[in-house]
């Protein structure tokens, strides 16, 4: 400058320094270098009309210069009663800043200072934003130039975003929901204490990948849905399952959103997630017993309080003979009387139980969808919820209908093994006494006691000599056959000998196991004196048939041979052992053609049966007769035989046998033929 200006450079200095001074020129200083430009100055005048801004200039002497309406408008001011007043005509905030030491006591400071002023007015607080800048008048006077900007709704706005920001902080960290940002990396920008608490996480989380804290594919299905997120779809949810560092496993359900540019691009992904692991279970156990209730063989129902069915289960269908659940659904509970007037009316008063004691139990009679009637075991419980609240009804249902019967019957068998005059035990594996009925104990009168059931069968052995020193002969053949038989004697108290049949078997299950040993026994006392009469007579009969001369046999009730005389074997060939307790007779007596007459067979046959179907059999009192010719009898020459059958009775008139004769008349016939017997003999 000095060159270009041909003068000194001491000179050319002090005019910069006055022309810096004056505001013409500004100087910045780059290093060691001072560069000087030309100031490009507006008249302050020029601009106090025209900003929003309150302008207030202030000279050495603090005394207003210059002020725009503005300024006044904001503090209620009059701009000509304010000109070339002091400023301690302005209000006491204000007058305290523009007094400030720092501001005014050093006029060589060419900084800005901005300082923010807060005046409360009624009810209300306003803030200022003031800035105080050094002026150098055209004068060369120094003074200060004050600009107040209005910020109270700046200020009220970073109240609010202070205030909502709180909020925000303070719902984000409160929530029981686990909260994060990550950017599309992966990498957490953000996480609440919910995160690291239900991740079991220790210490910073900001910057690292979410995938350190879930399995593999379920950051799989994340880095899936941030790939497919749009603007117009950015929000998708996801469950997933986690391993705890404890080795516990966790259910998570989670909404992740994108947050994009407007141009698209993904910046941010923020997620909410919650632990849902007790949903879970529940899910699981509410599957676990659906499918349980579904599956279960018993019926079961659920209908609302008023009785409408609202589920059953497949059992319930079959039991009442429908075939699809839309079949029962929505119908009342008064349908499954099927029109049956007792069924309904059970079915009323079982809701009235219902509605007074919140549950019923027992045994109906009820009918099914064909008409069908059967035994109905019903339970109905009201279903509440965890404050008592009823919610609706459930009904258990069992056909007990062979049960039932199955009751009845073992009633009956015990009914008649407890009347029966056979004696009956029933022996537990362990030995001990289940069950006497009353004859056992009759039959048995030497037993300590008349009750012996809890007590062991060794008891009723030892009671007994002929029983108990065949306790191992009794064990060995029930073992290996599971049965055995004898037969006992006893003297009674009035000294009669009584005879009794003893029986053990063993009954057993299906798969072979032991469930008790059934002891019976039978006084057959009076039976073996009938036999022995009866032997004794069969006896007598047999020597009586042995001296007559006619072909005879003795049968017994059961038909079976008791006596045969020498003349029956002649004619038949059947020797007497050979048909002794057996019905050989028959075989014997048809070997000719044509059979000889079995008349014994036949003494029971009633005579209208008998006339009917043997017209050439005649009766005679109790007796059978009949004639028959025998062609093959004596060498093929042929006889004809009599027959005669009648019923050997006992003292008491019961019918006991038969005795059968039979005669050759075949000479008698001849000489009858002749006539050496006159008609009047014949």
């Amino acid at each position: 400058i000095s060159q270009r200006l041909k003068m000194n450079r001491n000179s050319v200095a002090k005019d910069l320094e006055i022309l810096e001074m004056s505001g013409c020129i500004e100087m910045r200083q780059m290093g060691a270098a001072k560069v000087f430009y030309l100031s490009q100055r507006i008249p302050l005048a020029a601009i106090l009309g025209f900003t929003k801004e309150g302008i207030i200039v202030i000279n050495e002497e603090e005394r207003i210069v210059q002020v725009n309406e503005r300024f006044c408008q904001m503090f209620d001011l009059n701009q000509s009663e304010i000109l070339s007043a002091s400023i301690v005509s302005l209000p006491a905030n204000l007058n305290k800043i523009l007094n400030s030491p720092r501001l005014l006591d050093d006029p060589d400071d060419k900084s800005d200072h901005t300082r923010v002023l807060r005046m409360d007015q009624y009810d209300w607080s306003q803030y200022y934003k003031i800035r105080i800048l050094n002026t150098i008048f055209d004068t060369g006077d120094k003074g200060k130039t004050v600009i107040i900007e209005d910020i109270t709704l700046e200020k009220e706005m970073e109240e609010r975003l202070r205030i909502n920001e709180a909020r925000y902080r303070g719902i984000v960290e409160d929530q029981i929901e686990m909260i994060c940002r990550c950017n599309p990396e992966g990498q957490i920008t953000f996480a609440n204490d919910a995160f690291r608490k239900n991740l079991a996480i220790k210490g910073d989380v900001i910057g690292r990948s979410f995938q350190k804290y879930i399995p593999e594919e379920s950051f799989t299905q994340i880095r899936i849905g941030m790939k497919t997120s749009t603007q117009d779809n950015p929000v998708w949810d996801l469950e997933i399952e986690i391993i705890l560092p404890s080795g516990e496993h966790r259910w998570q359900h989670w909404i992740f959103r994108g947050i994009f540019e407007d141009t698209g691009t993904p910046v941010e992904f923020q997620g909410v997630g919650r632990d849902i692991t007790d949903r879970k279970r529940a899910e699981i156990e509410l599957l676990i017993k659906s499918c349980a209730i579904e599956s279960s063989i018993m019926p079961i129902g659920l209908s609302t309080l008023e009785g409408i069915i609202t589920y059953v289960n497949p059992s319930f269908l079959t039991m009442w003979g429908y075939s699809h659940m839309t079949d029962v659904i929505g119908l009342p509970i008064e349908h499954f009387a099927h029109g049956d007037v007792d069924a309904l009316k059970n079915i009323f008063l079982i809701r009235q139980k219902v509605s007074r004691d919140s549950g019923f139990s027992g045994e109906i009679s009820a009918v099914r969808r064909d008409g069908n009637r059967f035994n109905l075991l019903i339970c109905v419980s009201v279903v509440r919820d965890t404050v008592g609240t009823p919610l609706c009804l459930i009904i258990y249902l069992n056909d007990v209908t062979n049960q039932v019967r199955m009751t009845r019957e073992v009633q009956m068998k015990e009914t008649a093994i407890s009347n029966s005059f056979e004696g009956v035990a029933i022996i537990c594996p362990d030995g001990r006494i289940r069950y006497t009925n009353p004859s056992f104990s009759r039959i048995f009168h030497k037993l300590p006691e008349k009750n012996m059931q809890g007590r062991q069968i060794g008891e009723v052995y030892s009671s007994y000599p002929q029983l108990a020193w065949r306790i191992q002969e009794i064990t060995e053949a029930l073992g290996q056959t599971g049965t055995w038989t004898s037969v006992i004697s006893d003297i009674t108290d009035n000294g009669r000998t009584s005879i009794i049949q003893v029986h053990l078997s063993q009954s057993k299950d299906g798969e072979g196991n032991q469930l008790c040993t059934i002891f019976s026994a039978l006084d057959i006392t009076e039976q073996r004196m009938i036999e022995e009469s009866l032997t004794m007579m069969y006896n007598h009969l047999e020597e009586a048939i042995e001296h007559v001369g006619d072909p005879s046999f003795i049968l017994d009730n059961q038909r079976h041979v008791v006596a045969w005389n020498n003349a029956m074997t002649a004619l038949t060939g059947f020797n007497r052992e050979e048909v002794i307790g057996t019905s050989l007779y028959r075989r014997a007596c048809t070997l000719f053609e044509p059979a000889i007459p079995l008349l014994a067979d036949l003494i029971d046959l009633p005579v209208r049966d008998l006339i009917r179907e043997y017209p050439q059999v005649s009766r005679f009192g109790p007796g059978l007769f009949s004639e028959s010719f025998v062609p093959t009898l004596h060498g093929g020459k042929g006889a004809l035989i009599w027959a005669k059958a009648s019923p050997i009775l006992n003292a008491s008139g019961q019918t006991i046998g038969v005795i059968q004769t039979m005669k050759d008349m075949t000479n008698w016939k001849r000489i009858a033929e002749r006539g050496f017997i006159s008609e009047q003999t014949v």
